[in-house]
């Protein structure tokens, strides 16, 4: 699961009268985002056994152009984006080869489960930022401590 953000803005023309590096106040600018939407893709997950929140981390193009923020845990899309009859598929989880479906802590077996509701943590993380005011904050902070 992963979240990829990308801004087109050209900061040439402004980075000659500046004499800066471009490339440097991009990355600085994405990174703010980036690590908002970490921050806030850790407080929005849901925690049983932390092991999805452990695994939530982001990354940025040296050059600053993209960002992406991810979830890599093995369970993490189907906590986002739910599972069965909630899930991309719609349909109820069946078993493929026996006659019952059981799993540990069951009371008994069972023909068919309707699955996990969606659960989007990222989707909440991201809604309601305003990526390019994070990304303009963070090429001025890069700008002040040059």
């Amino acid at each position: 699961m992963a979240e990829y953000i990308k801004f087109s803005k050209d900061f040439t023309k402004l980075a000659r009268k500046l004499s800066v590096d471009v490339r440097a106040a991009k990355r600085a600018g994405m990174l703010n985002v980036v690590e908002t939407i970490e921050a806030g893709s850790v407080k929005e997950a849901p925690v049983k056994t932390s092991d999805l929140v452990n695994t939530i981390t982001s990354e940025v193009a040296s050059d600053g152009s993209r960002g992406k923020v991810k979830a890599t845990a093995g369970h993490a899309k189907y906590v986002h984006e739910g599972t069965g009859l909630y899930g991309p598929r719609k349909t109820k989880i069946v078993p493929k080869e026996k006659k019952a479906l059981f799993w540990e802590g069951a009371r008994h077996p069972v023909r068919s489960v309707k699955g996990m509701k969606p659960n989007p943590f990222m989707t909440r993380a991201r809604k309601g930022l305003k990526l390019q005011v994070l990304f303009e904050e963070g090429v001025r902070g890069y700008l002040k401590r040059r």
